[in-house]
């Protein structure tokens, strides 16, 4: 079973439990590493993500555990960020400054033309209908088909170390009720998304989190893109999106067995600081 998890939500973001809760929840689950990931903040949002004020007490905690906990387990300051166009990023200055030893770009917006305000694409599926209905007029579709745009967009322009749950779409299509994963037209999709992570030499990231908050049964992505991943040879890493600190291997038995089925053996992690390929 896994030693590590790098996407780790706390009381920074939206997340339960302070920050050291996670490291010794990690450690009673012998990890021998643990990454945190809060929610970069977002100019004008405040929902779920980090204020702004918040962003160097944030890094202070974590290098503060660092080195209290120096010689039990690895801890890293990670940040999951946002791509918006034209506003936000993994690659966005801003974050450049804080020594991040990592960034999760993730796409979980889309922007409404008619009034400019952007819409979160997994609050709820009432709030999934509602974009659909309003920003695409009901061609799910083509709702489908701009999210993995935003995601090409974002390798292509922010090339982050870790490509956040890839298929955050399906959230609410648990039985395929808004679309099917078999159509020719979103296979596609998912084929040119991974082909241009493949490019970037991204890492494609095994989220359990949809499993522990009861949303679907399996990881993202779907099994057969990660059979589709393993045939391109894109790096993986294995974590929990935990927001909880009971959650920070949630689901990593389950996920590392449908792993293994598609020819994963060796996860990507980092080690003493440095990307190393590590069994899985």
């Amino acid at each position: 079973m896994s030693s590590a998890n790098y996407h780790t939500h706390s009381v920074f973001c939206d997340g339960e439990g302070e920050l050291e809760s996670y490291v010794l929840a990690a450690l009673t689950r012998g990890f021998d590493a643990l990454g945190f990931s809060s929610h970069a903040p977002i100019p004008d949002f405040k929902t779920y993500v980090m204020d702004d004020s918040q962003l160097q007490t944030y890094c202070d905690t974590i290098r503060n555990l660092q080195i209290k906990y120096r010689n039990k387990i690895q801890i890293y300051l990670g940040l999951e960020i946002d791509y918006i166009p034209a506003v936000l990023g993994p690659g966005s200055p801003q974050f450049s400054r804080l020594g991040l030893d990592y960034k999760i770009g993730s796409v979980h917006f889309i922007k409404n033309p008619t009034d400019g305000q952007y819409w979160e694409l997994d609050e709820s599926p009432a709030g999934f209908e509602r974009i659909t209905e309003e920003i695409f007029k009901g061609k799910i579709q083509d709702f489908i088909s701009y999210y993995y745009l935003l995601l090409r967009q974002m390798i292509r322009q922010h090339n982050p170390d870790i490509i956040g749950h890839l298929d955050l779409i399906k959230k609410f299509n648990g039985s395929e009720e808004y679309f099917s994963e078999n159509a020719s037209w979103y296979i596609a999709e998912v084929r040119q998304t991974l082909q241009v992570i493949a490019a970037a030499g991204s890492i494609l990231e095994i989220n359990t989190g949809g499993i522990a908050r009861g949303y679907i049964k399996a990881p993202y992505p779907s099994a057969w893109i990660i059979t589709e991943a393993r045939k391109l040879g894109i790096p993986i890493i294995l974590s929990s999106d935990a927001h909880l600190p009971g959650s920070v291997n949630a689901g990593f038995e389950q996920a590392i067995a449908l792993l293994h089925k598609a020819g994963y053996f060796f996860q990507r992690r980092l080690v003493n600081g440095r990307w190393q390929d590590t069994l899985l």
